[in-house]
């Protein structure tokens, strides 16, 4: 933010104002400098994964091997050392639900279902249940200013969200900001300088990206498990060249924060009670810690408020203009200047 969270600690953080008169809300009718929540991952029983999706009248199919996911499941199957009885009768199976999209070219969200893995056996060993009873969902790409995202699709992922009974894996955050110099391997020994101790265990520097993927030493950020820095703009131009992108966002980059949860312990009851908690809080702040040692000072929280208010009550995102996109700068136009939110923080 324009000014550290951490000034104003302990308070309000979700509705704190605007208070960055530099920052462009909009470029190219994409909302840039704002933080939000990207992706989020929950474990759930999947017979009633399967009933929900048959109740809204959605169909799952089969995820494409093109998909990168596939490749991730295999890497953690081969990474796996604990011995397993009858795994073999146990392939990974990745699948997909496809949401409503915003009309035209866009493509669609989904929502990946993953079972029979590593993961998910050590859950159902954990509660005594089949190996197959427990599936992996994942809903990537909510905060992706340059796609439009439907307001059916988040209604939709909101009611999945709302299960108590489907535990809360992980959250990444991530705050867009402008950056003119490159990210290369050059920049790599002043990024681990500038993030201690969150890179006390070291720096791998990827393409046009820089990770710090060891963050066990943490005690005070228990729930920070990755932090990654990368050149949004080259990576959207790779997969949108169609849709993108014009050379004003040449300077486009990402800060992205994964928060990783134990979904056996009885206190992990699921995302909604997770965001109206105080370990909410903590995280949000310890996340603009991060930025601030990274260069990135200059934001907005008005997308993730939008985003919390909706998910918990979709009633904000119908309105006239715009209930259609869900990310549209004219949603979050409106919404910041409603007098109303649902949402407050626990403070």
């Amino acid at each position: 933010m324009t000014k550290s969270l951490r000034d104003d600690y302990p308070h309000n953080v979700i509705n704190y104002p605007s208070l960055g008169a530099d920052i462009d809300t909009s470029n190219n009718q994409f909302m840039v400098n704002q933080m939000g929540i990207d992706t989020i991952q929950q474990i759930a029983n999947y017979e009633t994964v399967v009933k929900m999706v048959e109740r809204m009248g959605l169909t799952i199919e089969p995820m494409p091997k093109s998909n990168k996911l596939h490749k991730k499941i295999t890497d953690e199957v081969k990474a796996d050392t604990n011995r397993r009885f009858n795994i073999d009768k146990f392939t990974p199976i990745v699948e997909r639900v496809k949401l409503p999209k915003v009309k035209g070219r866009n493509k669609a969200l989904y929502i990946s279902i993953v079972r029979n893995t590593p993961t998910l056996f050590d859950v159902a060993t954990h509660h005594k249940k089949a190996k197959d009873s427990f599936c992996m969902l994942t809903y990537a790409g909510l905060h992706q200013p340059s796609k439009k995202v439907s307001s059916d699709a988040m209604k939709i992922i909101s009611q999945f969200l709302k299960r108590k009974t489907f535990k809360l894996h992980s959250v990444d955050i991530a705050i867009d900001t402008t950056d003119h110099r490159s990210i290369t391997y050059k920049r790599k020994e002043s990024f681990r300088d500038n993030l201690m101790p969150y890179s006390k265990h070291g720096v791998i520097c990827k393409g046009s990206s820089l990770y710090i993927n060891n963050l066990d030493h943490l005690e005070e950020h228990p729930n920070m498990s990755r932090v990654i820095y990368y050149d949004k703009y080259l990576k959207q131009l790779n997969q949108q060249k169609k849709e993108i992108i014009t050379n004003d966002l040449r300077a486009w980059k990402r800060l992205e924060v994964t928060l990783s949860f134990d979904v056996t312990r009885r206190e992990n009851r699921g995302f909604i009670a997770y965001i109206e908690s105080m370990g909410f809080v903590d995280d949000v702040y310890s996340i603009d810690e991060v930025a601030g040692l990274a260069g990135v000072k200059s934001y907005d929280d008005d997308y993730l408020i939008y985003q919390l208010n909706s998910l918990i009550d979709n009633r904000f995102m119908n309105n006239q203009e715009s209930k259609e996109q869900f990310n549209s700068v004219q949603s979050l136009e409106r919404f910041k200047s409603s007098d109303f939110r649902r949402y407050l923080l626990p403070i």
